[in-house]
């Protein structure tokens, strides 16, 4: 909508008595005099908000989603450690661990969407003209996509480094350093010891990466076995019912 565009368009609205009522009593609360205004600006309200909603149903169904993989992976981990209290605590903390992050990024996603509403909604609400209001959505919308981007970019940033980093444990060679400064004579043999015990550190580091590829493999591989004997298992009650 162009600044300063004439209103040239004109056409007939039936309305209710209660619809009436309605709009006279937005005109009134929010300071408009005229229910052609308030029907311009309640349809702006709807253009500039309908296009955020899609994203919005689409963030909280990843939620849903999220959270139920979440649970079913919790009841996995309890079903195949429940006798090994020590390794299901190790599991359910993976199953965080990697959980977090996603529930956090679309929780961020649903507030940068929900925030555009809401602006827009007090926008609509002021004295500022449609043209004013639509230049000003237009603005934050371009700001809230960079900063979407932003944070696109940081979180991919996070992931790489996560699996880049997965299984490295950084307290281990801080104690490892430790120790070894400590029993050496001098520090010209603590560094060549300290060489040595870094490689071994690094060795130690890269099994565990690969072990932990492994059981992640191994994991998808007994959830993917499990998802279609529920599907078999779900039809052939379907089936019976049926019967």
């Amino acid at each position: 909508m162009a600044r300063g565009e004439l209103k040239t368009i004109k056409f007939q609205m039936m309305l209710s008595e209660s619809e009436a009522k309605t709009l006279d009593d937005w005109a009134q609360e929010h300071g408009f005099k005229s229910r052609a205004e308030v029907i311009r600006r309640l349809c702006q309200l709807a253009l500039l908000t309908d296009e955020r909603a899609i994203n919005i149903a689409r963030n909280l169904r990843v939620l849903d989603y999220l959270a139920l993989r979440f649970m079913k992976q919790v009841n996995v981990a309890y079903e195949n450690y429940r006798s090994r209290k020590g390794r299901l605590t190790a599991r359910l903390a993976e199953i965080a661990d990697a959980h977090h992050e996603e529930i956090f990024d679309q929780v961020g996603d649903l507030s940068i969407d929900l925030q555009l509403v809401l602006e827009t909604i007090q926008q609509m609400r002021s004295d500022k003209s449609l043209a004013e209001v639509a230049e000003l959505m237009s603005r934050s919308r371009q700001r809230l996509l960079e900063t979407s981007k932003a944070l696109e970019v940081a979180r991919q940033k996070r992931r790489e480094e996560r699996k880049r980093l997965q299984g490295v444990d950084f307290e281990d060679l801080q104690k490892r350093m430790e120790a070894v400064i400590r029993h050496s004579p001098d520090l010209e043999l603590a560094q060549q010891a300290a060489h040595e015990e870094v490689n071994r550190w690094l060795d130690a580091a890269k099994a565990r990466q690969e072990e932990i590829r492994k059981m992640q493999e191994e994991r998808e591989l007994f959830l993917a076995e499990k998802s279609q004997d529920q599907e078999a298992n779900d039809g052939g009650s379907v089936d019976q019912g049926e019967a």
